[in-house]
């Protein structure tokens, strides 16, 4: 049996900054379980950086720059920001 609603080529993509993102708690959890950050910002470029998260059935492309990135991912529990980004 299929849905139409199934077809992930009718799939609305919302596009949102990691800022904007950031603000949700539940796609910050979502963001750490479904992105290896290593590989993420493994291939260094200048272009801004896009996670595909899929989070309460939505598909979210979140972009931010390499920076912004590391901070959000090397933020500790407690959410204070790294000292030091890691080398480029």
């Amino acid at each position: 049996m299929s849905y139409a609603n199934n077809d992930p080529a009718q799939q609305k993509v919302v596009k949102i900054s990691l800022k904007k993102a950031m603000e949700s708690r539940g796609l910050v959890n979502a963001i750490h379980h479904q992105i290896d950050w290593k590989a993420f910002l493994s291939n260094e470029h200048d272009a801004p950086y896009i996670a595909n998260v899929y989070f309460r059935h939505v598909h979210y492309a979140i972009s931010g720059t390499y920076e912004e990135w590391v901070k959000f991912f090397l933020k500790d529990p407690g959410g204070a920001e790294p000292d030091v980004l890691p080398e480029r």
